[in-house]
């Protein structure tokens, strides 16, 4: 079989068999397509409904121009050629490949693709379809890696080079074997023990047995790592540059000498010679290592230095601009015309660029490329002027929503945004429009002007509220936090109302509040936190001097905190505290909507949404006015994709404040199981309440999409 100029393909073959992503919405329109014959057609079958259609849809990008109305014996190959490629990384490593092939003429061919043995073709061979059967055979998958020599690191590291134990059960699809993957492999781990200062360390061949009836496959990996070399000197050479002060480098001294050490060391000296107005400037490293003294060998480090000219910034130009103005390119452009070319800060302009969120594409060049004097060129890609989404999801109380989300981009040529988003749930209906204003005051300071409507059922009466907010937000970064400032009013209803105080609630009531609210993310992944922590606090202030018709101060505030704990386990823990106190105002004329209402799936699980509400002595529900909510959370990794949940959840409320905080407390444990995907894990939950009220359920079956804190 032909491999020539197939093997780059071979590399983007896995990447290519993701789903591609849904394409925006037209512009104005859409652009005309040239006329085109039908393309030859391509099926894969053997792998499953999922995986026939990605392999399929992969082998159509991949093939690309041989593509056409028909395919030619080379096409052909080709494709087989890919799907084996694809199989090894999964390890089968003897597939066998039927090409079940269609002539132009209506006559039919089959084709076996067996091992590395090319297949006999009839040429000139041309077909107007092509389906791929595909036999996967044994697949083949480490059981052991037993590595000796290896001290640097520990032992199950580097075991995780070659195999995934990260999970409680392996299988197949955490341990495949292929010889590709074992070549990586051993190149990782030899980098890591250089990166570590081991810069003579060597991997023997790995003794691999192979058993062709189970797939079963053990290694055997010997390493010699060598002395350690460690950073004993440092020295600077080169001609001098005016406006470059001198490097300091006692930083970079007794330092494990390594790849990496050289390229941060390296960096570091082109940034000094960048920020002085020397773009050209070359940096070559060398070490020379002492004798071996204990495992050790110092290394005396020269670092040559070759400044170039002095360069000047001619005039920023900006092309492909074609909706937005020139001023609103400019602002986010550090360097003046005339400046010292700093190629740092005219990347860091590209990034500021880029956060305005109106570009595809977005490059930078110089004119001329060579001189002392050099235009810098920013090009630049501007986005369809619409996107629309569609929103699915669905959780235990509201069930199925769905919804359609549309942004505009670049309004009059100035990056401001526009945002109308609509969801519709069996329980609920929704829907908020925004307008933002990027850089309102300053670079930093975003504004918006958001419009809202909510209709909710819940359990003891039905939420209305509709309003206007405006907000101004930016990042604080001397704490690593994103604060944000607004003023809200709104118009605060319920109807149904079968609260305990429903004869004292007011039906309808105009809220105006100050709003101010403070955020910290650190956590690892957002969509599935293995370590790191969140904190918030929100706090809404609504006065008569505001406009409101009622006087209220709302607090929320809270936290998550992550970390591992033993093998592919994790600890969760959640924390969230609020109060609501009316400070100025009859406790009865307290919004229904303003109160808190635990419960669900992100709250306490042995509860549905808004059923550990406080409840009377016949066992209507009330409002808290205040609230702390406990969770704590063991993960234990099944698999790649699956996790089991221990969790216990504690609730604290208090109807009054004169009984704050901790006037009546709930408990929920239990069991669960999650599915990560790319959006969020999908969990199933059931939550078993330790001593219920009399009305309480023995427990809830949670159902949800995302991490519950």
């Amino acid at each position: 079989m032909r491999s020539h100029s197939l093997a780059a393909a071979a590399c983007a073959f896995t990447l290519l068999c993701a789903p591609a992503p849904a394409s925006r919405a037209a512009d104005a329109g859409p652009a005309p397509e040239k006329p085109r014959v039908t393309d030859a057609k391509l099926s894969v079958s053997g792998l499953g409904l999922w995986r026939n259609r990605e392999l399929r849809v992969a082998l159509q990008r991949l093939l690309g121009d041989q593509r056409s109305s028909t395919l030619d014996a080379n096409a052909v190959e080709d494709a087989a050629f890919l799907l084996m490629s694809a199989l090894s990384e999964d390890g089968y490593l003897k597939p066998t490949i039927e090409a079940e092939l269609t002539r132009t003429d209506g006559t039919a061919l089959t084709v076996r693709f067996e091992g590395e043995n090319p297949a006999a073709f009839p040429r000139p061979l041309v077909v107007r379809a092509a389906t791929f059967k595909v036999h996967r055979g044994v697949r083949y998958h480490l059981t052991s890696v037993a590595i000796t020599g290896l001290t640097a690191i520990e032992p199950a590291l580097g075991r995780a080079f070659f195999r995934d134990d990260s999970t409680l059960f392996s299988n197949f699809t955490t341990t495949p074997y292929s010889p590709a993957h074992l070549k990586q492999a051993t190149g990782a781990l030899r980098s890591e023990l250089r990166d570590l200062g081991y810069a003579e360390a060597v991997l023997a061949p790995p003794e691999v047995k192979i058993n062709n009836t189970t797939g079963a496959v053990t290694l055997a990996i010997a390493v010699q790592e060598g002395p350690r070399w460690n950073v004993a000197a440092l020295a600077l050479e080169g001609d001098e540059a005016p406006g470059v002060p001198t490097f300091a480098t006692a930083p970079y001294l007794q330092k494990p000498w390594s790849p990496h050490w050289s390229q941060d060391l390296a960096t570091a000296i082109r940034r000094a010679y960048y920020a002085g107005g020397y773009p050209d400037v070359r940096v070559t490293v060398a070490g020379k290592p002492g004798p071996d003294s204990a495992g050790v060998k110092p290394v005396a480090v020269i670092a040559r230095v070759v400044p170039g000219p002095a360069v000047r910034v001619g005039t920023v130009r900006f092309e492909g601009a074609v909706r937005t103005r020139p001023s609103t390119l400019r602002s986010r452009v550090p360097l003046a015309d005339a400046a010292p070319l700093n190629p740092l800060k005219l990347e860091e302009g590209r990034y500021r660029l880029s956060r305005l969120g109106i570009f595809d594409a977005l490059d930078l060049h110089y004119e001329p490329a060579t001189g002392t004097t050099r235009d810098p060129v920013y090009v630049v890609r501007e986005t369809r002027r619409w996107d629309a989404n569609l929103l699915f999801g669905y959780g235990s109380y509201e069930q199925w929503r769905a919804g359609i989300e549309l942004q505009q981009h670049n309004l009059f040529g100035r990056a401001h945004q526009s945002q109308l988003t609509l969801i519709q749930s069996v329980k609920s209906s929704r829907g908020d429009y925004t307008y933002t204003v990027p850089g309102l005051i300053g670079e930093e300071l975003d504004g918006s002007v958001k419009l809202f409507g909510l209709r909710r059922q819940e359990l003891a009466f039905l939420r209305q509220e509709y309003g206007g907010t405006v907000t101004l937000s930016r990042p604080l970064p001397w704490i690593g936090a994103a604060a944000t400032a607004g003023y809200t009013y709104q118009r605060l209803s319920s109807a149904d109302n079968q609260l305990a105080t429903r004869a004292l609630d007011l039906s309808a009531v105009n809220a105006a509040s100050l709003d101010l609210a403070l955020t910290r993310d650190r956590r690892d992944n957002v969509l599935r936190p293995h370590r790191g922590y969140r904190w918030f606090v929100r706090t809404e202030v609504a006065d008569h001097s505001l406009g409101s018709e009622v006087d209220y101060q709302r607090l929320e505030f809270g936290g998550a905190w992550h970390t591992p704990w033993g093998r592919s386990r994790w600890t969760h823990i959640g924390f969230t505290h609020g109060v609501v106190t009316s400070l100025g105002s009859d406790d009865r004329d307290l919004p229904v909507n303003k109160r808190f209402y635990p419960g669900g799936e992100n709250s306490i699980r042995g509860y549905a949404d808004g059923e550990a509400a406080p409840r009377d002595a016949f066992g209507a529900f009330r409002g808290a006015k205040s609230y702390t909510l406990l969770n704590l959370e063991l993960e234990q990794a099944i698999t790649k994709n699956w996790s089991l949940i221990v969790f216990t959840d504690a609730l604290s409320t208090a109807v009054t404040l004169s009984n704050y905080p901790f006037e009546e407390q709930l408990y929920s444990a239990g069991l669960g199981v999650r599915y990560q995907t790319l959006i969020g894990p999908i969990r199933v939950e059931y939550g078993r309440n330790i001593r219920p009220r009399p009305q309480d359920p023995s427990g809830t079956l949670q159902v949800s999409l995302g991490f519950p804190f």
